[in-house]
């Protein structure tokens, strides 16, 4: 599975996208053990975050597909 880190998550992770052995669907809740594993400075953001794969947002307790890209996406303030 491509994961991508938008914004302040490709800072706290110290890249802006990795490659995880994942091989069947993973829920949310399983991902984000995962990256707070590989990246435990996500903690700081991991709240406010939207999971997006294949290009849509996931629901909170939805299954991301390892064949498609999944995003951490932070909040993000404009003006």
């Amino acid at each position: 599975m491509k994961v991508l880190y938008f914004s302040n998550a490709a800072s706290l992770a110290g890249c802006r996208e990795e490659h995880w052995e994942i091989d069947s669907p993973i829920s949310t809740e399983e991902f984000w053990t995962e990256a707070l594993r590989r990246h435990p400075q996500l903690a700081s953001i991991h709240i406010q975050s939207r999971l997006a794969s294949g290009g849509e947002y996931v629901p909170q307790k939805g299954l991301l597909d390892p064949r498609e890209e999944a995003a951490i996406i932070p909040p993000v303030s404009g003006g």
